[in-house]
């Protein structure tokens, strides 16, 4: 257990060390929104922005060996070639007009996205394992419980 909530300071040190906004109560009520109109349940979405920026709309985590960071809300993975099928598949408007800082923009393309996932993989878990890793096949036991700790939770 002491080993679980080092590791877990260790990844959220760096994301929180930048991060100064907290999300509003009417941006809170307004993510679930969109967490509900994209069938996410709620729970679900809670924990995901638990786990991935602690309620800190502009967090972003350390940069990747690839040398890419994930930000905002629901920590999107800023690779170019990501970001862009992302915004392409799941954002409605301009690219030039997302803000990855903005909880209802991020929220918008991490919850279509979440929901896709889940469509194609049938389960969350699964769905919550790519969202984190980018595949189901090779995720490590941190990835397969972070996805049992954000379905788990009530």
């Amino acid at each position: 257990m002491k080993k679980l909530l080092l590791i877990a300071c260790i990844l959220l040190i760096p994301c929180l060390l930048c991060a100064k906004t907290k999300i509003t109560p009417q941006q809170y009520s307004m993510v679930m929104n969109i967490a509900k109109e994209n069938d996410v349940p709620l729970s679900v979405a809670r924990q995901l922005m638990k786990e991935e920026s602690v309620g800190y709309v502009d967090a972003v985590s350390p940069v990747t060996s690839a040398g890419y960071i994930s930000a905002g809300l629901f920590q999107l993975y800023m690779c170019p070639d990501n970001i862009d099928y992302l915004l392409t598949k799941f954002w409605k408007y301009d690219k030039h007009y997302f803000d990855v800082n903005n909880p209802e923009h991020n929220a918008v393309v991490a919850m279509k996205y979440l929901n896709w996932l889940h469509k194609w993989y049938g389960s969350w878990y699964k769905a919550l394992i790519y969202y984190n890793h980018g595949s189901i096949y090779d995720a490590s036991e941190q990835t397969k419980a972070y996805a049992r700790r954000i379905i788990n939770a009530r």
